[in-house]
């Protein structure tokens, strides 16, 4: 949909939105503006270390560009991204890439489930769907850990006070004590919430394991593959 460009960039700013993931805004040097579509990723080349894609997490229009990227194993990039970059830094960035972007001719119902970090696409779909058609029906599931995993609560908590036919719900798979939130994989309450999918789209971004066990369920729940847009990480 959208021609794939060479964009040079540099960091805006940088926050935590939880304790593993990092907030990365890149203000549009050279190349812009980027036009791309909500739910899609980039390439991401930052100073001394391989190239890794990440999600779009800022909206389509927006001036810049917003990543969440969360720390991995012991020797990933995410290390350096999480510790030692720096506002001002040089990043070279290729988009837009991926077909899990968001079908805007779509009326029927939508559900989104984010897993971790896979809220970044999540998130910018979410909002442009909401700003496109204020009355759509929208359903977003978040699956995480535990409390300090939960990010982006207060954002989704407005929203679904402006949209009444908008809802979130976060679920905890190991709450580490007492909590009022729903509790159990996220694959679970959706299954306890949704009886059919029929005529229903769905945008799945997460670990493996999730995506996995979202999609099983869809389709045992009628939902055929051309309207499951996933992408496992």
């Amino acid at each position: 949909m959208h021609r794939v460009r060479e964009i040079d960039c540099r960091v805006e700013s940088l926050g935590y939105l939880t304790h593993d993931i990092k907030l990365i805004r890149l203000a549009i040097v050279a190349g812009g503006p980027l036009d791309f579509s909500a739910g899609q990723y980039a390439k991401l080349i930052f100073p001394n270390i391989a190239e890794k894609f990440y999600s779009i997490a800022s909206l389509p229009g927006d001036t810049g560009l917003e990543f969440h990227i969360r720390r991995a194993g012991e020797g990933s990039s995410s290390h350096f991204v999480l510790d030692e970059l720096s506002v001002g830094d040089k990043v070279e960035v290729t988009a837009p890439m991926g077909k899990s972007y968001f079908r805007g001719e779509h009326r029927g119902p939508v559900l989104c489930v984010a897993g971790g970090s896979g809220m970044a696409p999540i998130r910018c779909i979410v909002e442009t769907a909401l700003r496109d058609d204020p009355d759509r029906e929208l359903h977003l599931y978040f699956g995480a850990r535990d409390e300090h995993d939960i990010y982006l609560e207060e954002r989704f908590t407005h929203l679904a006070r402006e949209h009444g036919q908008f809802s979130f719900t976060p679920v905890l798979s190991a709450p580490s004590g007492e909590t009022r939130r729903r509790t159990g994989f996220v694959h679970e309450a959706v299954a306890v919430d949704i009886a059919s999918f029929a005529g229903w789209k769905t945008y799945l971004c997460g670990p493996p394991p999730m995506v996995n066990a979202m999609i099983e369920l869809l389709h045992q729940r009628g939902l055929g593959d051309q309207d499951i847009h996933a992408d496992a990480f």
